[in-house]
């Protein structure tokens, strides 16, 4: 008896009941990703890889997400690599791989749609060698992540970068915000000239994002994690097809919906 006006409610949604299932799916929703990050994060990836103990596990959750739906190296896999990444872009070095990849999601209406849009370029050897150099030379690898370091302030604004090492059975997660404003720091000193100024230029970073641009195939588009959002005007004969057809995807989505 139960049962059935639990259905019958869930049928005929009202302004409480919505209230009621959004407070429930929210709860649902932290107690998943909490058992998930503990079951991910309990310092074991795999029966064969561990988390360092140096690593910050704050916002591996999410990046580890993007990671799979890109289908980069998945830390618990035999592969080893070095994966350095932002809203700028995602660059992975490894025996497979050598590339950076840009990665922007839709923006219609005001709203963000699920429709994304990447683009690989493969790194030339010789840049493969240079940024390698560079971390060695720096002692990228080396460095805490910004959690334990003493002073290092963060913010809702500005870039958090993502620094992921996996050797053999060891896999290390790294973040830190916005190095270029931690000016008191050495070694953010240190972070901000690698990757702000010496990693671009090796990877061509302005040259690979403008011809990734001219591809995108959105008239409004953010870099995940990035509050810009690039919008192109226009209203000639294609701009007008394509915004038929997002409004009929628009509408066929929230058929349905209830709440």
């Amino acid at each position: 008896m139960y049962l059935n006006l639990y259905s019958a409610r869930i049928n005929q949604p009202t302004t409480e009941n919505c209230s009621y299932f959004s407070a429930l799916g929210l709860l649902l929703t932290i107690l998943i990703l909490f058992s998930s990050f503990a079951a991910l994060y309990g310092q074991t990836l795999s029966a064969k890889v561990e988390l360092t103990k140096d690593s910050d596990t704050v916002w591996a959750e999410n990046h580890l997400a993007a990671v799979k739906k890109l289908n980069l190296i998945n830390p618990a896999s035999d592969t080893n690599f070095l994966r350095i990444s932002s809203s700028k872009y995602f660059l992975e070095l490894s025996k497979i791989s050598n590339h950076i990849i840009f990665y922007v999601k839709e923006i219609w209406a005001g709203k963000q749609t699920k429709d994304f849009f990447l683009k690989s370029f493969e790194l030339e050897h010789e840049q493969v060698a240079a940024i390698r150099q560079e971390i060695h030379a720096l002692g990228i690898d080396t460095l805490p992540s910004g959690k334990y370091i003493k002073g290092w302030t963060y913010g809702f604004d500005g870039i958090t970068y993502y620094l992921e090492q996996k050797k053999e059975n060891q896999y290390t997660f790294k973040s830190y915000w916005t190095p270029s404003i931690q000016e008191n720091l050495k070694e953010a000193r240190v972070l901000s000239d690698f990757l702000d100024s010496k990693l671009d230029k090796i990877i061509e970073y302005e040259k690979k994002k403008k011809l990734f641009e001219q591809e995108v195939p959105f008239y409004g588009w953010t870099y995940p994690g990035s509050a810009i959002v690039v919008k192109i005007i226009s209203n000639d004969k294609a701009f007008r097809k394509y915004k038929r057809k997002k409004k009929k995807q628009l509408k066929d989505s929230t058929v349905g919906s209830g709440c």
